[in-house]
């Protein structure tokens, strides 16, 4: 039992570091911003539908891994709406779930808009018994260990203009809190209040490219804050490559391609943290679709379809 105990505390340690287990990490939000923001819903001249699949430090048995599927559009007169499924796997323990966002924007300028969103989630913890193996038949630790279903709020504000974004967004507003091994003494496992800011500016240079540096500051209640440095550049608005810092944690490399409606990108990690010696790095992939997007996305909603005529829209 004490082997078992140490190592599931090791997996705890590596993602409490990450924000594993309550928000997952990943790389692509550079594409996919609705991963860390629900005002985002909406807020695009198309409805992008997304899978990511993110393998974390490959090498380590039972490392995390996470999948994402993802869908939001424009729903009518100034509001925008979203779906997002995900499932954790971290060892033994596991966090499934379903958010749906709702955003309302408005018009601050000819390009540009301020956004608010509103999301509901609701998340299953479950802990795997049959990936604990202990020294003690029938031991109270692992035999109580049940499945909790939880709901929570979260909350974001977008304003978003033809060049730039600045969001901010918080997860987990109601810090519900699940008693996920239920021991003599129970112990309370609670969902923390996480925190989210990111912004950034496309800049021009010519007719083929464009760059982008961006910034994103993360921050969960009781454990150490956490920031990216990225910078994008986009070659014909269908081909990016870009890196990342992740502050203590990690270098990303990334790149993608959009051929038609269709959008794919790659992200590897190379860890830079004290466990870099024990894995091999952190593959994501991702895979996603403009829906409802026209002719080559070449001109705006509101000029192709008279319900949109009250949208804003931009790429």
């Amino acid at each position: 039992m004490k082997k078992t105990l140490i190592l599931f505390g090791i997996c705890l340690l590596f993602a409490s570091n990450n924000n594993a287990q309550q928000t997952a990490l990943n790389s692509q939000y550079l594409y996919n911003d609705f991963a860390i923001n629900p005002a985002v819903a909406g807020s695009k001249n198309y409805s992008p539908l997304s899978l990511s699949v993110r393998r974390q430090w490959l090498g380590i048995d039972e490392a995390p891994v996470t999948q994402n599927l993802m869908l939001h559009g424009f729903l009518g007169q100034h509001t925008g709406g979203g779906i997002h499924l995900y499932n954790d796997a971290s060892g033994p323990s596991k966090r499934t779930g379903l958010s749906t966002s709702f955003a309302y924007h408005v018009k601050t300028g000819k390009l540009s808009k301020l956004s608010f969103g509103l999301s509901g989630s609701i998340t299953q913890f479950s802990i795997d018994r049959d990936k604990l193996i202990t020294q003690v038949p029938g031991d109270i630790a692992v035999m109580n260990s049940i499945s909790h279903v939880i709901a929570d709020a979260n909350f974001g504000i977008l304003w978003k203009g033809d060049r730039h974004f600045i969001g901010v967004s918080g997860f987990n507003l109601l810090e519900n809190k699940s008693n996920i091994n239920a021991l003599t003494t129970p112990v309370n496992n609670s969902l923390d209040r996480v925190f989210y800011a990111h912004a950034g500016y496309n800049f021009k240079v010519g007719a083929l490219i464009d760059i982008q540096p961006s910034t994103i500051f993360r921050y969960m209640l009781n454990t150490p804050y956490q920031f990216d440095g990225n910078l994008k550049i986009t070659l014909k608005d269908l081909y990016w490559i870009g890196t990342s810092y992740r502050h203590q944690d990690a270098i990303a490399i990334m790149g993608g391609i959009e051929i038609g409606n269709i959008m794919f990108g790659y992200t590897y990690d190379i860890g830079i943290s004290d466990i870099k010696t024990y894995n091999d790095g952190t593959h994501e992939v991702f895979l996603g679709m403009k829906l409802n997007r026209g002719d080559n996305g070449k001109t705006p909603w509101k000029k192709r379809n008279r319900i949109y005529s009250g949208y804003s829209a931009d790429s």
